[in-house]
């Protein structure tokens, strides 16, 4: 069997130490920025909070709109005769026997 010299070996051990070692940095610089929670995936992930931040403000304006349009319907601020005359408007519903004039 044939031995190597001292500085073969040294030399076959620094060389796999050094492909060994860029071998992980190229694995681990790949997951960081592929990787589930590497940086193209925080992109995303940024990208999906701001549109669902819009959404979230359109949807609370909605609501302080409707909100809004409640109070004005409450019986405190509103005649119940002219909340039965609005709800009948809205949902377009009277008894057969009844006659309805509207005022434009």
């Amino acid at each position: 069997m044939k031995v190597l010299p001292k500085n073969s070996r040294n030399l076959i051990s620094q060389k796999l130490t050094t492909l060994l070692s860029f071998g992980l940095f190229v694995y681990f610089a790949f997951h960081l920025m592929h990787g589930s929670m590497g940086y193209f995936a925080l992109r995303g992930v940024d990208q999906k909070l701001a549109e669902t931040q819009d959404k979230y403000d359109h949807l609370l304006a909605d609501r302080i709109a409707l909100e809004n349009r409640v109070k004005l319907l409450r019986p405190d601020s509103l005649s119940p005769d002219m909340l039965d005359e609005r709800a009948r408007a809205v949902l377009n519903f009277a008894a057969p026997q009844q006659r309805e004039i509207l005022e434009r």
